[in-house]
């Protein structure tokens, strides 16, 4: 095989899994030997081939991502039960999944909030997402839960930012929150068996499934999704991608 026919052919061998080539045993052979030699002395073609599947897998990715989001937009962007900040007819709405007993959902937290606090047409959902099987995780979700049902979105935004900072959710450090709220311990410990609490976070739990989003944290906007935590400055980039699409 000349030098010149190599490229083509490794081309046309690209492009199909299975060539009808009516070859012999020893041209088949041959052919391999080539093929193998070629791509020794140029290895950026298996880099180029690789970086295009992987270009292909992340645009049908996307494509999925986007369909999701569509088909449960309402239960996302305009769910009741979920403490809403920012701007109250954003262009944008920007959904955090947090637990508040997970150290990458405090980050992501801090990078939503930071970039709400800079984006002034950017609408904010947190939604409680607890990993089911962690009591301490459970307690934060309800009391936090409580705490909007009681006393309104102004405290539940306090309490997002203590119960992050709390060194655990036992029912003593839920209690000094309450206190450094100014609300009733015992009012907001009875309400966080309220049913209508539990439905919720079902719901939130539910709705993650149905995302594909294994646990929190996630960043979720009309148009994409972001799974794990990320920097505010990487959301803000996501943020202006979209609006330019628009």
């Amino acid at each position: 095989m000349n030098a010149a026919a190599r490229p083509a052919l490794a081309l046309i061998l690209a492009a199909s899994p299975a060539p009808a080539l009516d070859l012999s045993e020893a041209e088949r052979t041959a052919l391999g030997a080539e093929l193998r030699a070629y791509l020794l002395e140029h290895p950026e073609i298996i880099t180029q081939a690789l970086q295009g599947a992987e270009a292909k897998r992340q645009a049908a990715h996307a494509a999925d991502d986007i369909a999701l989001l569509q088909a449960h937009a309402p239960a996302l962007f305009h769910a009741g039960g979920d403490w809403t900040g920012g701007a109250e007819n954003g262009d944008l709405t920007l959904v955090s999944f947090v637990d508040y007993r997970d150290p990458a959902s405090a980050r992501a937290w801090a990078a939503a909030r930071d970039l709400v606090a800079q984006d002034p047409a950017l609408r904010w959902i947190v939604k409680e997402a607890p990993a089911p099987d962690a009591p301490d995780a459970m307690r934060a979700a309800r009391f936090a839960q409580a705490v909007l049902r009681m006393a309104g979105p102004r405290a539940h935004a306090q309490a997002q930012a203590a119960l992050f900072a709390a060194p655990d959710a036992a029912p003593e450090t839920l209690a000094g929150i309450a206190a450094e709220l100014g609300l009733d311990a015992a009012p907001l410990a009875r309400r966080m068996s309220d049913p209508a609490i539990t439905a919720k976070l079902d719901q939130t739990r539910r709705l993650m499934q149905a995302l594909d989003l294994q646990a929190a944290p996630a960043q979720v906007l009309d148009r994409a999704m972001v799974r794990g935590d990320v920097p505010a400055v990487a959301l803000a980039r996501i943020v202006a991608a979209l609006r330019r699409k628009k």
